[in-house]
């Protein structure tokens, strides 16, 4: 069985500043923690479900942008996808007991 073991590349100082930023420090990607509410308001618009960016907010808001174990959160539109997703099922489940009770 041979197996073989990998090396690390070695860098020069011109690749090292090629390297991408990281994500916490780029703007626009969610990481901003907490979030600008005029942010929050424009992805929610764009995903077509602007009466529900004022909801999503304060909520979190009032949680202090951590989860119910005290862990801070780090991407605000994972929360934001996460919302909308549920909003959504929501939506379908109460459109289908309608439909159902008439």
């Amino acid at each position: 069985m041979n197996t073989l073991k990998r090396k690390a590349k070695r860098t020069t100082a011109l690749q090292a500043s090629k390297r991408k930023v990281k994500p916490s420090t780029q703007q626009g990607f969610g990481y901003e923690m907490p979030p600008d509410r005029q942010l929050i308001d424009i992805y929610f618009d764009q995903k077509g479900q602007t009466e529900q960016a004022a909801a999503f907010y304060d909520h979190y808001r009032e949680a202090g942008w951590c989860s119910p174990q005290g862990t801070p959160y780090r991407n605000w539109k994972v929360l934001a996808s996460d919302w909308i997703f549920n909003y959504q099922q929501e939506q379908k489940l109460k459109q289908r007991l309608r439909e159902n009770h008439r």
